[in-house]
């Protein structure tokens, strides 16, 4: 009589090898949406690095973010240095990510106008792939992304040329990355009561002074700075935008002193800190009081950094769990053959496929609209915040129920999950809290079509959908009956209070129309199986039902290892 095994899994148990090889969504997505050019410069690329991030990758991380960063404020003479040191994997991290070419591609003058109209999506198909080993860095590659973007759009000529190949490097110690000092004590997200001020020395050069709060990836060699050149009670208005450099043209450092480094609940990988400048030189870009309009160019393209994140930790989640449990025995059968664990991936398969188009449709309307569409510049102020809401709140709760999915073994730092919580939790926060971004949509309805827009796009799918149409079309009625009713409130208070549980359901029927559409566009059965579970979130009656049998489920997941 044989004895069965004393072990967590089963002897046949085995794990990606190929993060972009195995994510069916994530190919199936670029195969019929990227173009001809753009999937011929990636061929390849995205293999690579989708191996690199399920193997490599995954031990380097690890090692990050239990080696996290040091800030040495003095050298052995007593003289001040703030330097940062890093562990060693670390620097193979940023080596890793800058050979994938996610900023050669976008910013290098290499490069100059061969993508527009696919770059971003370029870089954000890279992106995930890496973000799913490594979010604490993806912060640093988000702040250089949007340095690269200011530089590019604002700098002078002479500038440009001298850091636009540094930004867009493809090795890493090339490589400059970027920064973003934004909050300050005075203000955190009331960016108009920032205090930091800057006086004029010649030309465009300016001498800046005053704390920042929070400085994400404090190392960077290339930093956008806040500072005001206006009066406070000018708000936001008085603030115009500085280029900071960590060298001087001449080599010598600018002065400023990284005060401490944050203590952070995740994302330890990488350095958060609080600097003081003391007479820093910093290049004014733009035109004096227009800084926090052209700094909100950087913070949108950081947001959608944060979706592709959000993406990236709940797909990881996700799979890590599903991996587990199809090679895990209990109550005498594997794991994925009980009922109500079915039904857990059902619901956060579901869910992820509905943000992935969510996120994605944002980063198409980006690329289109930096082609001149007005239309898709409209939906993208609306879409960008909206997506960095919904999918960040998403990521959370993913990857919490992930890790009761593996159970005591989720908790455990030996596997990815605990990181993974902990870094997760930083996206509802970063680039704007989930208030916040109530606000911005809010903003977004007054100053854009963008969601008279999103209105047009769910007609559009009711009408071309046989199964849903009727539904959509009953809950967009309802939507905008609702809305009407907000938008003729005179209190402020009532109107945010009202505002937020409507965008709620208004993203839900989005997600059920971008379903519709990419089903009808060729997607296969994965769609369907969303779409009818969104429409079942509308109502919460309880009631009796057959569960989905594991190839159904294995088909919503798309995952190939």
């Amino acid at each position: 009589m044989s004895h069965p095994k004393n072990q967590v899994l089963t002897d046949d148990y085995n794990v990606s090898q190929n993060f972009y090889e195995s994510d069916l969504i994530l190919r199936d997505y670029v195969s019929r949406h990227f173009s001809n050019q753009a999937q011929e410069f990636l061929d390849g690329k995205l293999d690579q690095l989708g191996q690199a991030a399920a193997t490599d990758m995954d031990e380097l991380s690890q090692k990050a973010d239990k080696n996290g960063p040091v800030l040495k404020k003095r050298n052995k003479f007593g003289e001040g240095v703030d330097e940062i040191d890093f562990h060693p994997a670390y620097w193979e991290l940023m080596d890793i990510a800058a050979e994938s070419e996610m900023f050669y591609l976008k910013y290098h003058p290499d490069n100059r106008g061969n993508f527009i109209g696919s770059r971003h999506q370029m870089g954000f198909a890279l992106g995930q792939l890496y973000a799913m080993s490594e979010l604490g860095q993806y912060c640093p590659h988000c702040m250089t992304d949007g340095a690269a973007y200011l530089v590019e759009r604002f700098a002078d000529r002479e500038d440009k040329k001298r850091l636009l190949p540094k930004l867009g490097a493809k090795e890493g110690n090339e490589l400059y990355s970027g920064a973003m000092f934004l909050t300050e004590k005075s203000g955190g997200s009331d960016v108009g009561a920032n205090l930091c001020t800057a006086e004029k020395v010649e030309g465009g050069r300016y001498r800046l002074n005053g704390e920042k709060w929070f400085c994400s990836n404090v190392n960077g060699d290339v930093i956008m700075a806040l500072a005001r050149t206006g009066s406070v009670e000018k708000g936001t208005r008085g603030l115009s935008l500085f280029l900071v450099e960590r060298e001087l043209p001449n080599g010598v450092r600018n002065p400023m002193e990284i005060i401490r480094l944050k203590d952070k609940l995740g994302v330890r990988s990488m350095a958060t800190g609080e600097v003081r400048f003391q007479d820093t030189v910093g290049k004014r870009l733009g035109d004096e009081g227009e800084g926090f309009k052209i700094m909100a160019q950087m913070i949108n393209i950081s947001r959608n950094y944060n979706s592709v994140a959000a993406l990236a930790g709940n797909r990881r989640a996700i799979v890590e769990a599903w991996q587990y449990l199809n090679h895990r025995k209990t109550f005498g059968k594997q794991a994925v053959e009980h009922a109500l664990i079915r039904e857990k991936f059902l619901e956060l398969g579901s869910k992820y496929l509905a943000d992935f188009l969510l996120v994605w449709r944002g980063l198409q309307a980006m690329d289109t609209a930096e082609k001149g569409d007005e239309e898709e510049q409209h939906l993208l102020r609306i879409i960008t915040p909206m997506a960095k809401w919904w999918s960040a709140e998403s990521a959370v709760y993913s990857v919490r129920e992930c890790m009761e999915l593996m159970g005591g073994n989720g908790y455990i730092e030996d596997f990815v999950m605990p990181k993974l919580l902990r870094d997760i939790n930083v996206l509802p926060i970063w680039e704007g809290s989930g208030n916040i971004i109530v606000l911005d949509m809010l903003r977004a309805t007054r100053k854009s079509r963008g969601l008279d827009i999103i209105f047009e796009m769910i007609e559009k799918a009711a009408d071309q959908s046989s199964e849903h149409g009727g539904f959509m079309e009953e809950k967009l009625t309802e939507i905008k009956t609702i809305w009407q009713d907000i938008r003729a409130l005179n209190d402020r208070d009532r109107l945010e209070a009202s505002a937020k549980p409507l965008f709620k359901e208004l993203i839900r029927l989005f997600q059920m129309a971008l379903l519709a559409d990419e089903k009808r566009s060729g997607g296969n059965e994965r769609y369907d199986i969303a779409l009818d579970y969104l429409a079942d979130t509308f109502d919460s009656t309880p009631s009796t039902h057959d569960p989905l049998d594991i190839d159904q489920i294995e088909t919503l997941i798309g995952w190939e290892y």
